[in-house]
């Protein structure tokens, strides 16, 4: 029981607070593009953050608050899977699905996030403070996994975004 305590507050209670090193691709229009690694802006000069847990977190220039975020997602009823499970889904191949929100920006410009997505097919596309922030429902897919989730598939008003937080674990 003490085990399940522990895993339940390394996953679900504690955040996930680092300066990141992500990879993102977005699918737009039937294909997906290719991996782009999303640690550094030269339109700022800073690092981008994530703040959050395995059930949702947003993404944001270190330079920011996090208020000021350019991403965000939340799954409703995220549930830690258990050992046995994880391990089913990797032998089978089954990705974790589950609804939630996102919450992201575009402008007067790009007032749709495929229109954001379009101008330059990169995400984050818009940055806050250039327009204002919208809220989506949203699928969820997290990639099977052994200890932590690690790839994310987040399907809202006919785009995907993929994010994959790499190597390192908060």
């Amino acid at each position: 029981m003490k085990k399940i305590f522990v895993t339940f507050l390394a996953l679900v209670a504690f955040p996930l607070c680092a300066l990141a090193q992500l990879s993102t691709n977005i699918y737009y229009n039937g294909y997906w593009g290719e991996w782009k690694k999303q640690y550094y802006t030269y339109t700022k000069q800073s690092w981008y953050q994530i703040y959050g847990n395995y059930s949702g977190f947003i993404i944001y220039y270190s330079s920011a608050h996090p208020s000021e975020h350019l991403f965000k997602f939340q799954i409703d009823s995220y549930r830690t899977p258990s050992k046995e499970e994880r391990k089913n889904h990797r032998k089978n191949n089954i990705w974790y699905e589950y609804t939630g929100i996102v919450e992201y920006s575009v402008n007067s410009d790009y007032p749709t996030i495929k229109d954001a997505l379009k101008s330059s097919y990169t995400f984050p596309c818009v940055k806050n403070g250039d327009g204002y922030k919208k809220t989506a429902r949203a699928t969820i897919k997290i990639a099977p996994y052994k200890d932590y989730p690690q790839v994310y598939n987040i399907w809202f008003e006919d785009v995907g975004i993929a994010i994959d937080l790499g190597a390192q674990h908060f």
